[in-house]
């Protein structure tokens, strides 16, 4: 057992974080153990039969994650694949995708001589295979720069060669070139695979990853023990096993700068001049493990726990290393635990490997403690896994909840097509217009985003500078006379219309900050000045000007009406009397009518006793009707005042339902006719239809437009079509239907900027289930 005795704090990391480096990612497989829980529950320094017995799976490869090819897997040692999958595991723990992290990384490790190469160059078959293959497929030579080719580590990749003291070896080798700026993150350990030349048995692989303990703290990476000195040396020519061993130990106390009395020795079983690597690796994690938990320890009270390792190898190399609880518990660091919708994407190689990693994740979440805050498990998962093709996700506001989510994945998982392999589709931003307008719109998200609160509320302070108009009791009123106050601003006309471009505005501006760029843009109606806004046609504060001109305009019109009406447009606009003429068109047989009030109501009356399908709307005023002829001369003198540019991002006019002339959307003209004529959005779905690939994401309040374009057969099929807010009459809260729609969107290729999704706290990395590899078994040659 290892022991702890009460220690004074001596030695403190504080006065020299630079001088140290941190543990964050740990993978172990030993006998019968596969993975590190399992290591942790077969006992922590005993060395019980099912650790150290023969490797597990040892000759289990999944050949496809890695790319390799089952004829290659077949040469390749079973060092070499086993230190493949946990180095891959080692950094799935740590959190880290090196890849995107876009850190130097670099990997130290090595193996145990094999008779494995022999064995190929006996077996059956193997006049195909030439001696290149085979040293390079065994030769230790090729262990590390194996794993970093494969994993894309670009720092330095070093195969080291100590025999039992390999282990350690590794982990000071890479300690070195941490302290001395060679990489950024590094991979450490040993694997044995079978029995080693001259070793009775055993098999084992540990890799550690190891990061500068300051860039840990300062990057919130969860840390099992802080490496705090490690020395590696021979016996002399005039010492005993035992002296040479007890020097290298004192060198390492010496670089620790702490006192011999304040660690305790975990025990490596093996002789001195080990062969077997295994033993050594296995001390270490246990020493980890035990600074890191100290379940049950005497003395696990009292910080700091520290420990020591040694192993040797033929010859007399020795290592040593001392290692030491993390500064402050991670209890202590994490994120606060306050509930909270998150976002939770996970995605592997394979649509049954996706089923079993939302498998693996749920049984995680179910038995997690109350010590992992589930927004560490949203950050690990959103930046801290590679990004695969085969992509889910699911939006929950705590751990068993998601738990639950998760047990009913496992057939959709196989039905989800895979993400784009070419930076996800192009997303199209629409924008509805009036009628959408609710007490409380985007309510949830402007209490729980920071970002979208101040963008909003500098949004509303704008308004009210420019129009005296007050929209902040619109989107948050705070108790019952602040909700009637809200409801009488949201049924005022000016209010309302000022609302809708607000909101679609600051949401734009989120979804973008967010990482979520348009292709494309589009508005219905009103919705069509937050288009051209955010496109870039025109600047926030002239936005402003435009709807308020265009709002005080249409309220001052002529008393009109609209009407819905279930008719083709091509046969309805035989049977429109005198004034009253086509405002929208929203499908095959989806049309709007608008134009004087009586004439609309006479035309109502008349036809709806003809068995014809109409109904009046409940809407003030005829826009896009003959009535707005009135006010077009103004409204165009109005708008030589407005500063207009060419659009950055493409445009469908909703005006024509095509693709808008870049040029055409800066001149009054076009807004004018805008106004005037009638909003072709069943054309625009066709447009966007057309529009490979393309996704929608109705930036706004309610659900309108993506109700029409799910009614869009070949939008509905081939398409995503995603609110960002719910209905108004839908009691969903806003953050899940927003978090929704950004993890469909991640799950067809859009990368996410996470860290803009917590703003509110800084979030830190856990512990997660690592891949489910998919194994083949490659039996060894000759068997």
């Amino acid at each position: 057992m290892t022991d702890f005795a009460p220690v004074g704090r001596d030695g403190g990391l504080d006065s020299d974080i630079d001088a140290h480096v941190a543990i964050i990612g740990l993978a172990a497989r030993f006998g019968q153990a596969a993975d590190l829980d399992a290591f942790r529950a077969g006992g922590p320094a005993d060395a019980p039969e099912a650790l150290s017995g023969p490797l597990m799976d040892a000759h289990a490869f999944d050949h496809r994650f890695f790319g390799v090819s089952p004829r290659e897997s077949a040469i390749l040692d079973p060092q070499q694949r086993v230190l493949l999958e946990s180095a891959q595991h080692a950094l799935e723990d740590a959190a880290h995708d090196p890849v995107r992290d876009g850190a130097v990384v670099g990997i130290y490790a090595g193996g145990a001589t094999t008779r494995h190469a022999a064995r190929l160059r006996r077996a059956d078959g193997a006049a195909g295979i030439d001696d290149r293959q085979i040293r390079a497929g065994t030769g230790a030579d090729f262990l590390a720069p194996r794993v970093a080719y494969k994993l894309g580590l670009t720092g330095p990749a070093v195969s080291v060669q100590a025999a039992g003291a390999t282990a350690l070896v590794a982990v000071h080798t890479a300690v070195q070139a941490l302290l001395g700026g060679e990489c950024d993150l590094a991979l450490a350990g040993s694997v044995t695979v079978g029995t080693p030349v001259g070793a009775a048995s055993g098999g084992g692989c540990a890799v550690a990853v190891l990061k500068p303990l300051r860039a840990a703290l300062d990057d919130s990476d969860r840390i099992y023990a802080v490496v705090r000195g490690t020395a590696v040396g021979t016996t002399g020519p005039h010492e005993s096993a035992a002296d040479g061993r007890a020097r290298v130990l004192r060198d390492a106390l010496a670089v620790s700068g702490v006192a011999v009395d304040t660690v305790v020795a975990v025990g490596t079983p093996a002789a001195t001049g080990a062969t077997d690597t295994a033993p050594a690796a296995a001390a270490f994690v246990r020493a980890v493990l035990a600074v890191h938990e100290g379940a049950g320890q005497p003395g696990a009270d009292t910080r700091p726990r520290r420990a020591a390792v040694g192993a040797s190898g033929p010859f007399g190399t020795h290592a040593h290393l001392i290692v030491e609880q993390e500064p402050e518990p991670a209890s202590a660091r994490s994120s606060a635990r306050t509930p909270g919708w998150q976002l939770l994407p996970y995605s592997a190689k394979s649509a049954s490997a996706l089923a079993e990693v939302a498998a693996r994740l749920g049984g995680h979440l179910g038995r997690a403690g109350d010590n992992e805050a589930f927004k560490d498990v949203a950050w690990t998962l959103q930046t801290g896994r590679t990004r695969y093709a085969h992509r889910g996700f699911l939006v929950a506001r705590d751990r068993a909840e998601a738990a639950a989510a998760l047990a009913e994945v496992k057939v959709r998982a196989k039905e989800r097509a895979p993400a784009s392999a070419e930076g996800g589709p192009p997303v199209v931003f629409t924008f509805p217009g009036h009628g959408g307008q609710h007490v409380g719109m985007a309510r949830g998200l402007y209490r729980l985003d920071p970002r979208f609160r101040a963008d909003l509320d500098a949004c509303v302070a704008h308004v009210r500078d420019e129009a005296d108009v007050d929209l902040g009791v619109v989107f948050d009123p705070e108790g019952e006379a602040a909700e009637e106050a809200a409801g009488r601003a949201v049924a005022d006309g000016r209010t309302a219309q000022l609302a809708v471009f607000v909101l679609e505005y600051t949401l734009a501006r989120a979804f973008i900050r967010w990482g979520v760029r348009p292709a494309a843009v589009v508005g219905h109606s009103l919705g069509g000045y937050a288009a051209a806004c955010v496109a870039g046609v025109f600047s926030f504060p002239d936005a402003v000007r435009m709807v308020l001109k265009r709002t005080e305009l249409l309220l001052g019109l002529a008393p009109g009406a609209m009407a819905a009406v279930r008719l083709p447009e091509a046969e309805l606009l035989p049977l429109l009397p005198e004034g009253v003429g086509v405002a929208v068109i929203s499908g095959p047989d989806q049309v709007t009518v608008s134009g004087p009030r009586g004439a609309v109501e006479r035309f109502v009356e008349e036809r709806a006793a003809e068995g014809l399908e109409t109904r009046l709307l409940k809407v003030p005023g005829a826009g896009h009707s003959s009535l707005v002829d009135a006010v077009l001369d103004e409204y165009e003198a109005f708008l030589t005042g407005i500063t207009f540019h060419r659009p950055a991002i493409r445009m469908v006019s909703d005006t024509t339902g095509t693709w808008a002339d870049p040029d055409e959307v800066r001149t009054p003209g076009y807004w004018c006719r805008h106004m005037r004529h009638a909003v072709r959005f069943h054309d625009v779905l066709e447009t966007l239809d057309a529009f490979d690939g393309c996704a929608l994401v109705e930036v706004g309040p309610g659900t309108t437009l993506t109700s029409l374009a799910r009614r869009h057969e070949g939008l509905r099929r081939n398409h995503s079509v995603l609110p960002a807010l719910p209905h108004p009459t839908d009691a969903t809260p806003d953050p899940k239907v927003l978090l929704s729609a950004l993890g469909a969107l991640w799950a067809a290729g859009v990368e996410v900027e996470w860290a803009e999704l917590h703003r509110a706290g800084a979030p830190h990395r856990t512990s997660l289930p690592g891949y489910p590899f998919e194994r083949t078994v490659f039996p060894p040659p000759g068997a």
